[in-house]
């Protein structure tokens, strides 16, 4: 436990002090609740290794695949790799603790931004494309596992309260996240796809929204639009897991 405290620590040493003890605060408090929770309801344990698993997954492939385009930043950084300290944003895992604890069927959530150098890269806009894409395309490999899992060990699915528990929550949890991941806004995924891929006056507009990115999803999320967006998707994509599990 030392050593893990030790290596977060190391990890989030340009945090600016203040932040940090915001952090350490809605830390402390999301224990205590959560500890109250635990005891209820243990499950929520295999839910929060899922959300970790796959953001982390999310992460590296974005590393991967730009490795494999001739940056090599993400690996001199020690960012190829599953160790979750590594990765932790803590923003982004209280967030979406707090959704899993509050019993929120929408949960987001997010790791430290794999770090690109896109100069590197040895295709140019082709190269952005594969990989900003990537994360999304793990996110949706998860998801369709899960509904294998459930295609080929209906008996282990159904009779196991954990494996149960984990394969419907890794498939809703991916679903969700892989099309929210899309949402051509700054500083997801699909902005810098649409970048990828559009032109100059495409390619100013996105610029010119990363300063108000997260602004926007707060308030496209607090007025319920944004949900109204995922909501299709998903359900489009549910119906094309249970066409393939049947």
């Amino acid at each position: 436990m030392k050593s893990f405290i030790r290596n977060f620590k190391h990890a989030n040493n340009d945090m600016h002090t203040s932040t940090k003890v915001i952090y350490i605060i809605l830390a402390v408090l999301a224990l205590l609740f959560m500890g109250g929770k635990l005891i209820n309801d243990p499950m929520i344990l295999i839910m929060i290794g899922v959300l970790m698993f796959s953001i982390i997954l999310h992460e590296i492939a974005h590393g991967l695949v730009a490795y494999l385009n001739g940056d090599e930043t993400a690996k001199v950084m020690g960012r190829l790799t599953l160790n979750p300290i590594k990765h932790i944003d803590p923003l982004g895992m209280l967030l979406p603790l707090g959704l899993i604890l509050m019993g929120s069927s929408f949960v987001i959530g997010w790791a430290k931004p794999v770090p690109v150098n896109y100069r590197n890269l040895k295709n140019g806009e082709f190269s952005v494309f594969q990989v900003s894409i990537a994360g999304v395309v793990v996110n949706f490999i998860l998801a369709f596992l899960g509904a294998s899992i459930i295609k080929f060990f209906p008996e282990l699915y159904m009779n196991n309260e954990i494996i149960h528990v984990a394969v419907g929550y890794l498939i809703r949890l991916n679903l969700v996240l892989g099309i929210f991941n899309l949402l051509p806004i700054p500083p997801l995924d699909g902005s810098k796809i649409l970048w990828s891929l559009g032109g100059d006056a495409v390619k100013n507009i996105v610029v010119s929204l990363e300063q108000y990115g997260f602004i926007i999803i707060i308030g496209l999320s607090y007025m319920g639009i944004l949900w109204k967006v995922i909501d299709p998707a998903f359900g489009f994509l549910v119906n094309v897991l249970n066409i393939y599990i049947r």
